[in-house]
């Protein structure tokens, strides 16, 4: 079993300085929520993080079925209701309420295979198993 980390420091604002896997980069908020949309947004991550996994096993799952990928187009889009955000109130969920992802894939094969790729990649995507499936999180604050 891997274990992944990621670190992260922050002052006095919403961006959120990120060191994971040694690479760096930040986060930030957009204007309404308070940061300086200087970088992406967490959920907005979280959608770069399950567009990215869905290349990589993509490319992977491609290999294995012997076809090359000429290109791969990943839109996603994520609902989410800022109630939670701006009142505290949690009658609607924090998170994503619905995420819808579209795919373009331009490779020589057939629908059929289309198809099996896909599932091998819904199957597969570590990051679409976190968002689909309820993952253990413990938190510790000193």
């Amino acid at each position: 079993m891997a274990v992944i980390n990621a670190v992260a420091d922050a002052f006095d604002s919403t961006k959120t300085y990120i060191t994971a896997g040694g690479h760096s980069f930040v986060i930030d908020e957009p204007a309404p929520f308070g940061g300086e949309d200087t970088a992406a947004s967490p959920v907005a991550m979280l959608l770069v993080s399950l567009a990215g996994c869905i290349n990589a096993i993509g490319q992977w799952v491609a290999n294995e079925m012997n076809f090359k990928i000429k290109h791969l187009h990943v839109n996603i889009d994520g609902e989410v209701d800022g109630t939670a955000f701006f009142t505290g109130n949690l009658e609607k969920r924090a998170g994503f309420s619905k995420i819808d992802v579209f795919i373009e894939l331009d490779a020589d094969i057939d629908e059929n295979s289309k198809a099996i790729w896909l599932k091998n990649v819904i199957d597969r995507c570590p990051v679409t198993d976190n968002i689909k499936n309820m993952t253990a999180v413990s938190f510790d604050i000193k």
